[in-house]
């Protein structure tokens, strides 16, 4: 049975968006340059309470491990290393809220105990377009932390000008609609909001219907627009009519790969989207869905809303 989006009391207008407290991942590697650039123009826009920077070196355990002779040992260059290269990316009006941190064990492990243990409603990490090994980070980041997570690719540019937001008229599509409209309101230049909905046509074989394949995609392109007619009306009446909404018809598996097709087609540059619940169902759909889009996706910052 088909699940409707919950149902909301009154039209209350939506706060333009602001970040309490923020954590940000760095790795001394390439991909720390984009995150320091696009994390200083978001927070140049977005007020920021306070932002925490944390580098987690590795920890090597060796089963014979001779006490009295380390093989190594942290270089005390780092903390140098990152504290200049934080001045260095970021505007002086948000330098004063800035602190880091050096830990050793494993990256997603720390992170995600310092984003609770600090109240992080917002997590930055960046994304390599050359390895495997961050898109896995990536995708058990989104699974498991409390709060938001910014993901941005080392390809990214430090814009938002067109914001897309994939719907599937669920209770986590309403959360990204809502948080695009809240960050624009904070931009200094309003983004354009595009809403995209990737459907699929039934296999008409199994069913004895009297409809050509033409009519009963009109029949069922009505019917999405209908329904994101009254979505917008109900969660984001005050901007209703200002926002793109945008079908796509799905003949292939994977609708992040629609996704992320369109958002590279028509010069989309930053994505807002819906992580999956905790239970095993929203697991396998909307979850996958955001997951894979991490993987595919080598140039556009996605904000995960939790």
């Amino acid at each position: 049975m088909k699940k409707s989006p919950p149902k909301t009391t009154g039209k209350t207008e939506i706060s333009p968006l602001e970040i309490v407290q923020a954590l940000v991942g760095l790795e001394l590697t390439e991909t720390d340059e984009p995150v320091l650039d696009f994390f200083n123009f978001f927070s140049n826009q977005v007020p920021v309470g306070a932002a925490y920077f944390i580098h987690v070196l590795p920890k090597i355990d060796f089963f014979n491990e001779d006490q009295d002779n380390q093989p190594f040992e942290i270089d005390k260059g780092v903390p140098q290393r990152i504290e200049q290269m934080i001045k260095d990316r970021l505007s002086a009006e948000n330098s004063s809220f800035v602190d880091f941190d050096i830990k050793e064990g494993d990256t997603l492990e720390e992170i995600l105990i310092d984003s609770e243990d600090i109240g992080a409603d917002l997590v930055v990490i960046g994304q390599s377009s050359e390895t495997e090994t961050h898109g896995v980070l990536a995708k058990n980041l989104i699974r498991k932390v409390k709060g938001n997570a910014l993901i941005v690719p080392d390809q990214a540019k430090a814009s938002i000008k067109r914001i897309l937001i994939p719907i599937d008229f669920s209770a986590n599509s309403i959360r990204a609609l809502q948080t695009a409209i809240a960050l624009t309101k904070r931009l200094h230049e309003p983004a354009e909001l595009i809403c995209l909905n990737v459907y699929d046509m039934p296999n008409l074989s199994v069913y004895k219907i009297g409809k050509t394949r033409d009519q009963l995609k009109d029949m069922l392109e009505e019917d999405r627009n209908n329904a994101f007619k009254a979505f917008l009306h109900t969660y984001a009446p005050e901007v209703e009519d200002e926002i793109q909404t945008v079908l796509v018809e799905r003949d292939l598996p994977g609708i992040s790969r629609y996704i992320v097709d369109f958002a590279e087609e028509n010069t989309i540059d930053f994505i807002i989207m819906g992580a999956k619940g905790h239970s095993k169902v929203d697991l396998l759909l909307m979850g996958s869905v955001t997951e894979k889009l991490l993987t595919l996706n080598k140039k556009i910052p996605t904000l995960v809303i939790k």
